[in-house]
């Protein structure tokens, strides 16, 4: 099931704390080989080190339960923590704080309108570079992938044509049959509030959304659906690339309907 677990690491002073750090530690625990660690639908987010009276605190989210005892163990009680050239010990292992079934996040809400709230920088591929802006299909299209490298079988089948995408019956790699490709104009952003920010990552610069965004859709009841299903997913994977260094951490907030 997917689930958002914390803990924190005492004695270390978040303000030294790197993204590459945080991303050194965790991608240890969960990627297996090269693949899974160059793999853009990771099985994980993390957060950016966040103070806390204790130390510092880091948030990892999880769509695989496989992935819960790897998580338990690397950050169990007594774990001894590096992030960079700052070392501590955890008091008290990973806890759990969030977590909604699989089967939950199958079954549409009904709802066609989602506001989230990125509380971390969201940003996204563009070639060789990278763009602030939270396009709402480049948004979908990354939760989707996700959501099929994730999802266990027996679900409802999660079917979100991509515009544009596809050959002339737009059909093909973008997973509709033929004449599914959805008007662009069917998922549209009623809302905006918020600035792009921009964070060096090994030596890069990265510029990433923060602030709310509302998403509308007003095409087809599937296509709703489907949306639906992967802004409910969006808490526990994040948004975007880079969402195991600390990028694209969001929250679903309430909304007009």
């Amino acid at each position: 099931m997917p689930s958002r677990w914390q803990f924190v690491v005492p004695g270390v002073d978040p303000a030294g704390v790197r993204l590459e750090h945080v991303h050194a530690v965790v991608s240890r625990w969960f990627d297996v080989d090269e693949a899974a660690h160059r793999s853009h639908a990771k099985a994980y987010s993390v957060s950016p080190p966040v103070a806390h009276p204790a130390g510092t605190l880091v948030e990892v989210g999880l769509l695989d339960d496989a992935l819960v005892d790897k998580l338990r163990a690397g950050a169990a009680t007594g774990a001894v923590i590096r992030f960079g050239g700052q070392v501590g010990a955890l008091v008290t292992g990973a806890r759990q704080v969030a977590g909604v079934s699989w089967l939950e996040l199958g079954r549409p809400s009904g709802d066609a309108a989602w506001s989230l709230r990125f509380l971390t920088p969201a940003t996204f591929r563009r070639g060789n570079g990278f763009t602030p802006w939270p396009d709402p299909w480049s948004v979908v299209a990354g939760l989707r992938a996700v959501w099929r490298a994730s999802a266990p079988a027996g679900l409802p089948e999660l079917v979100l044509p991509l515009p544009g995408v596809g050959g002339p019956s737009g059909g093909g790699p973008s997973g509709g049959g033929p004449g599914e490709r959805p008007d662009r104009d069917a998922l549209w952003v009623s809302d905006i509030d918020g600035t792009s920010d921009v964070v060096k990552v090994n030596g890069r610069t990265v510029s990433g959304f923060l602030g709310r965004i509302r998403y509308v859709c007003d095409g087809p009841t599937a296509l709703v659906g489907a949306v639906d299903r992967l802004m409910r997913l969006a808490p526990y994977s994040g948004v975007g690339a880079q969402r195991g260094r600390g990028f694209g951490l969001v929250r679903l907030e309430p909304t007009w309907r």
